[in-house]
C-alpha cells in the first residue's frame, strides 16, 4: 500500500508491520482519516452530503413505483477471482444436471412415441 503521507511504496515482505509505514511511521488508516478529515474541513458542502434522492436514477424510481416493498438491486460490476469463477461453473453445471435430465426424458418419450404410434 501506498503511503498517504510520504506516498512511499515499500515492497513486499519489506514492511515489519503492515498497519505502518516503514519510511515516515505513520498509521495507515490514521493518516486517511486525517486526510479526510482535512477535505472536509476545506469543503463543508461535501460534509452536509447529497439527499439519497438524487443518487436514485429515473429507471430505479419507476421499478421502486411499479414493485411497492421491493428493495432495489443495482449490479454495477461482477469482480470475481479465477478460483471462485471456477467454483461458481462447477456449481452451475451440476445445477443443470436435473433440468437435462428431465429434456432427456421427454425426448424418450418423444421417441418412442413416435416409434410406436406410427404403425
Amino acid at each position: 500500500m501506498q503511503c498517504p503521507e510520504c506516498n512511499h511504496t515499500p515492497l513486499a515482505g519489506s514492511q515489519p508491520d503492515p498497519s505502518r509505514c516503514p519510511e515516515c511511521g505513520i498509521f495507515y488508516q490514521k493518516a486517511l482519516e486525517l486526510r479526510k478529515a482535512r477535505e472536509l474541513a476545506a469543503h463543508p458542502q461535501l460534509a452536509a452530503g447529497k439527499p439519497a434522492d438524487n443518487a436514485v436514477s429515473a429507471n430505479v424510481k419507476a421499478a421502486m413505483a411499479e414493485y411497492r416493498g421491493a428493495q432495489p438491486v443495482v449490479v454495477l460490476d461482477v469482480n470475481m477471482s479465477f478460483s471462485s469463477m471456477v467454483v461458481f461453473m462447477i456449481k452451475w453445471a451440476l445445477a443443470s444436471i436435473p433440468a437435462l435430465l428431465i429434456l432427456m426424458g421427454i425426448g424418450i418419450f418423444l421417441v418412442l412415441a413416435a416409434g410406436f404410434g406410427g404403425r
